[in-house]
């Protein structure tokens, strides 16, 4: 049978790789970006009445450019790690900017992996105040009020915005976790370190929302919908993944000694075409018929698990032995893979970054031997 690939979980385009990690463009990507266009399209007009459609495809640039600022700032993240030991998963950007996935750290010298963390953490911000400092130098050369200078205000205000909201000390925000690293690095508690940090980002999102009502009162002026529609968007997101961090900490806290081969279930890997028959021959050799089947997609990718009960009724019933294995496949959802001698609390950090994986695909280097149902496991969990 081929061998999995233990790559991110994503569903997207892959429009490049670095270090041999993929770069994956979320679908979510082009409604960021056409919500952005539609957004800065009136405010070029503004400036440049005279540009007619033309304000459209500058608007578009302009979201071409922020997104650009987001990929460079996840490729610091991403060579930060990789110069401390890391493994970069996936490069990802999505309708909320982007984030770099890591493989789960399995390193033990706790002072070592907070200083890594915070490392890893803080590089990206100042890599968008560099890029708002940049693009300031740029406006200084060239003509007030021309498209270009436009853009480069946009850019400028955007990178500075991006650098300075993602140092705040707060959970999931770069900042919250540089901060997280450092009481970590105090307190040898990684828990300890989470648990601040994720209550300090939820104080944040909350201060988004007060500021986005409350200043303006004090200004004078009623709140305009369109921003607390936004910052509603942005402060939920902060809360859910701050309480989604604090929640894996706890978990974590639990399960330093926990054995994962309780929830680990034999598995094999079958490629998109494979025939039913072989298929179920080699899985049943392995561990019989509890062996679950991970189907690829033709990209060589986890696409889907094998439905064994239809595939065994249809060769009884209709001598289906040659069909092939991914007429019988129900998609995988999302998924993330560890190394087979990973520890529980490592698991349950590398779900921290990734709240909404439902399984979890253990490899043997390269080679698919397992299956962790995640939702088995968190039910194993609550009952530790």
């Amino acid at each position: 049978m081929p061998h999995a690939k233990q790559q991110g979980a994503s569903n997207g385009l892959i429009i490049g790789r670095f270090l041999g990690t993929p770069i994956i463009l979320a679908w979510s990507w082009f409604v960021a970006a056409a919500v952005i266009t539609m957004l800065f399209t009136p405010w070029v007009r503004h400036f440049s009445p005279d540009l007619g459609i033309g304000a459209w495809f500058v608007a578009f640039t302009y979201a071409l450019l922020l997104f650009s600022s987001v990929f460079l700032h996840e490729l610091a993240h991403a060579i930060a790690g990789t110069l401390t030991g890391q493994k970069v998963a996936a490069i990802e950007l999505n309708i909320w900017g982007g984030f770099t996935r890591f493989e789960p750290r399995t390193d033990d010298n706790s002072a070592r992996a907070a200083t890594h963390s915070f490392i890893i953490s803080i590089v990206g911000p100042f890599v968008n105040i560099g890029l708002g400092a940049l693009g300031w130098w740029g406006m200084s050369s060239t003509q007030q009020g021309s498209v270009t200078w436009l853009l480069l205000l946009a850019f400028t205000f955007a990178n500075a915005a991006l650098g300075f909201i993602n140092l705040l000390p707060g959970i999931p925000l770069d900042g919250g976790w540089a901060l997280q690293a450092l009481i970590w690095r105090v307190t040898r508690s990684q828990f300890t370190g989470t648990i601040m940090a994720a209550l300090i980002g939820r104080i944040i999102a909350v201060l988004f929302i007060v500021g986005a009502i409350v200043g303006p009162l004090i200004a004078g002026r009623k709140p305009d919908i369109i921003t607390l529609i936004w910052t509603s968007a942005i402060a939920s997101m902060l809360w859910f993944s701050a309480a989604d961090a604090a929640k894996h900490a706890q978990r974590a806290r639990r399960m330093e000694t926990y054995d994962l081969k309780k929830v680990i279930q034999p598995a094999i890997a079958a490629s998109w075409n494979a025939s039913i028959d072989a298929t179920l021959e080699y899985a049943d050799s392995v561990a019989g018929p509890s062996t679950i089947v991970v189907i690829l997609n033709e990209r060589g990718l986890p696409y889907g698990l094998l439905d064994r009960h239809a595939a065994t009724q249809a060769i009884v019933n209709t001598n289906a032995a040659d069909d092939l294995v991914h007429s019988y496949a129900n998609p995988l959802g999302g998924w993330i893979g560890v190394p087979e001698d990973i520890s529980a609390p490592h698991l349950l950090e590398s779900l921290t970054h990734r709240p909404k994986a439902q399984f979890c695909l253990v490899m043997h280097d390269s080679t698919l031997t397992g299956v962790i149902d995640l939702q088995e496991f968190f039910d194993e969990l609550l009952h530790v």
